[in-house]
C-alpha cells in the first residue's frame, strides 16, 4: 500500500490524497482519492502559509458576538454600502415590526407611515411544529400582540435572532411569522439579516454549540520541515476529512424561499454549522467571522447584483455602451444561472415556484428596465427565444404542477438552458420571433406571481416529425433517425428516456443555421394549437445541419403554444 499527497491549491486549501496497493492500483473508496483540508493554529509557524483556522464550537461566545457588532458598526462605515444603503432608501418600510428594545416586554410595533426605522430581518427555515404555527400573528391575538409577546412561547431560532439583533445595538427585528408581509422590500430595506442557515427548522435555534466530531469527520496530523533563516522548523499540519467552510449545504440552502431572501439582503450575517460569516456589497464573496476556511459561496456576485443595487447604473451604462445583444447577454446569462440554482431548491407548495422567486425578477427587470408585462412566466419577451430553450436532465423524474407548458415553472426538479448566447445577432440565421401573448394571473394585476394559464403566439418553421418510442424520425416510413440531442420535459410510465406513446411530434425551430439548430418538440392540444413537450438541439459537428434540409420547404408560419 502506498500514499502519495500532492496539491493544487495555490493558498494551501487542502491536499489530494491517494492510496494505491501493491499493484499502482487506486484503492477504493472513491478510485482511493480524496481531499484532506488543510488548517493550522494562528500561533503556528505553517499559519504564516495556512490561512484556514480551526472551527470555533461556540456560535454565541461573547469573542463571536463582540465581532458580529464589531463588523457591523465597521460596515456602516463602507461608502459602498452607504450608497447601496441610499439606493434602498425608496423601498416601503415594513408595516409591522417586533419591537426588542433591552429591558423591556418583546411586542409588535406598528410603523407609522413615513417612518422607517433600521431593522434586522430573519431568515431560516420554518418547519412543522405547533410552536411555529402558535407563533403567528392572526387578526384574533394581533391586538394583544401590541402589548407583550411571551418570549417562553416562541420558537428557538426566535429567540436567538432576538439575541443577535440586541447584539448589534438594534431596536427592531422582521420575523415573517408575526410581521405577516411578505414582500420583496423588506429584506432589501433591512439593515442586516440574520440568517439560521443551520437550523432544520424554528424549534432548533442557531446559537447552540457546533458538533465539531461531525463538522470535521476525521482528523489527521502531518508532520513537515520547513527551512528559514538556515535553520529547519518542524511543525505539524492538521487536516481534516470534511471542508471546515460553509459550502452553502445547509438546510436554508435548500428552500426555494430563502434564495431570494439571501441575495436580496444588503447585509448578511449567517450562522452556519461549520463558521459564521458576513457579507456585504464591500465584501460580497463572504468573509469568516469566527475560524474556518474562505466559504464556498454559490451565490455569486451576479451582474444583476441585487444585493449591492448600487451597482445597477453600472449594468445599465455597460448595456448602453456594450450594445443590447452584448450588453444584456451578459446579465441574462447571469439571469439563467440564478435560475438553474434555484430550481435544485425544494419548496412545500409546488405552485410557489413562481411566487419564491419574483422578487428576483423585478429586481432584474429594474436593472435592465423591463416593464412587468415582458415577464413571461419566468420568460422573458425582449429575448424569448433564449429563454425557451430550458431543459431538464435526463434521468431526473419531473412533475407536471402547473400551466403553462412552455415555461420552466410548470415542471417540478431542475433545469437548464440551452440558449445562453442567443443574444447575438448571428447573419443568416432563422430565429423565432415573439408575436404575441395572453397571461391569466392568480392576481390580476401582479405578473411576477402565480399564473393560471399562458398562450404565446410565435412565428418560425415547424415540421411534423414521428417519435416511435426511442427516436425521432421524418416520418414512420423514414429508416434514418434525425441525430438529436432530445430533452424531455416529461416522461411516461417507468421510461426515464422518453414518452412511452408513438404519435406526431413537432419540431419548432427557435434557432437555426445551415450548421446548427436548436428548437422545442412539441404536440397538438384540444386548443386548435400546441403543447411544449421538450426541445432540441442538432448534435452533428460537422456538415450541413440534418434540421436545415428538413425545414429547407418550410416557410415561417405563426403557431401558438399553451
Amino acid at each position: 500500500m502506498s500514499l502519495s499527497i500532492s496539491t493544487d491549491s495555490e493558498d494551501l486549501e487542502y491536499l489530494n490524497v491517494v492510496w494505491k496497493d501493491e499493484y499502482d492500483e487506486h484503492v477504493s473508496p472513491d478510485d482511493g482519492k480524496r481531499q484532506l483540508h488543510i488548517f493550522s493554529t494562528e500561533h503556528r509557524d505553517a499559519a504564516e502559509y495556512i490561512k484556514s483556522r480551526p472551527l470555533t464550537r461556540s456560535r454565541a461566545s461573547s469573542a463571536t458576538l463582540e465581532k458580529c457588532l464589531e463588523r457591523y458598526k465597521s460596515c456602516l462605515n463602507h461608502e459602498m454600502c452607504k450608497k447601496a444603503l441610499r439606493s434602498n432608501k425608496r423601498n416601503t418600510a415594513p408595516t409591522r415590526l417586533l419591537e426588542i428594545r433591552p429591558n423591556s416586554e418583546l411586542h409588535l410595533y406598528t410603523v407609522p407611515q413615513g417612518e422607517n426605522p433600521l431593522y434586522a430581518a430573519l431568515t431560516y427555515c420554518w418547519g412543522n411544529s405547533q410552536q411555529q404555527q402558535n407563533a403567528k400573528t392572526t387578526s384574533e391575538n394581533v391586538k394583544n400582540r401590541h402589548g407583550r409577546i411571551d418570549k417562553c412561547q416562541l420558537p428557538q431560532t426566535i429567540i436567538d435572532a432576538v439575541k443577535i439583533a440586541r447584539t448589534l445595538e438594534l431596536s427592531y427585528l422582521w420575523v415573517d411569522v408575526f410581521c405577516i408581509s411578505k414582500m420583496k422590500s423588506i429584506y432589501r430595506g433591512a439593515t442586516i439579516t440574520i440568517s439560521a442557515a443551520s437550523a432544520r427548522d424554528s424549534t432548533e435555534g442557531f446559537l447552540r454549540d457546533r458538533d465539531l466530531k461531525k463538522a470535521y469527520g476525521n482528523l489527521f496530523k502531518l508532520p513537515y520541515y520547513n527551512k528559514r533563516a538556515g535553520h529547519v522548523v518542524k511543525g505539524w499540519l492538521l487536516l481534516s476529512e470534511h471542508p471546515i467552510a460553509d459550502t452553502y449545504e445547509e438546510n436554508i440552502d435548500k428552500r426555494a424561499w430563502t434564495m431570494e431572501e439571501d441575495i436580496l439582503s444588503l447585509r448578511l450575517l449567517r450562522f452556519g454549522s461549520k463558521q459564521t460569516t458576513w457579507r456585504c456589497a464591500t465584501y460580497p464573496q463572504a468573509e469568516t467571522i469566527d475560524g474556518g476556511g474562505c466559504p464556498t459561496l454559490k451565490n455569486k456576485d451576479y451582474a444583476f447584483s441585487v444585493n449591492s443595487p448600487h451597482r445597477n447604473s453600472e449594468v445599465r451604462s455597460n448595456v448602453l455602451r456594450i450594445g443590447p445583444s452584448g450588453g444584456e447577454s451578459c446579465v441574462e446569462a447571469d439571469w439563467f444561472h440564478v435560475i438553474s440554482e434555484y430550481t435544485l431548491r425544494s419548496s412545500k407548495k409546488p405552485k410557489d415556484r413562481l411566487p419564491a422567486c419574483a422578487a428576483l425578477a423585478e429586481s432584474f427587470a429594474n436593472i435592465m428596465g423591463f416593464k412587468s408585462s415582458d415577464y413571461l412566466a419566468g420568460l422573458w419577451k425582449n429575448n424569448i427565444h433564449s429563454h425557451l430553450l430550458w431543459y431538464r436532465l435526463e434521468g431526473r423524474k419531473a412533475a407536471w404542477i402547473s400551466e403553462p407548458s412552455w415555461s420552466w415553472a410548470c415542471i417540478s426538479g431542475p433545469i437548464y438552458f440551452l440558449g445562453f448566447e442567443l443574444s447575438e445577432p448571428t447573419s443568416g440565421a432563422n430565429i423565432a420571433k415573439y408575436v404575441s401573448s395572453s397571461m391569466e394571473y392568480k392576481f390580476r394585476n401582479y405578473k411576477y406571481g402565480e399564473v393560471v394559464s399562458g398562450c404565446l403566439k410565435l412565428n418560425g418553421r415547424l415540421r411534423e416529425v414521428h417519435w416511435n418510442y426511442q427516436c425521432l424520425r421524418r416520418s414512420a416510413d423514414d429508416p434514418d433517425v434525425l441525430p438529436l440531442e432530445i430533452y424531455w420535459d416529461l416522461s411516461d410510465g417507468d421510461s426515464l428516456d422518453g414518452p412511452s406513446w408513438e404519435k406526431p411530434v413537432y419540431c419548432f425551430e427557435i434557432f437555426g443555421t445551415c450548421n446548427y439548430s436548436l428548437g422545442l418538440l412539441l404536440v397538438r392540444n384540444d386548443k386548435s394549437g400546441f403543447r411544449r413537450a421538450g426541445c432540441y438541439e442538432d448534435t452533428r459537428e460537422r456538415g450541413p445541419s440534418t434540421m436545415s434540409s428538413l425545414f429547407d420547404e418550410t416557410e415561417p408560419q405563426n403557431i401558438e403554444i399553451h
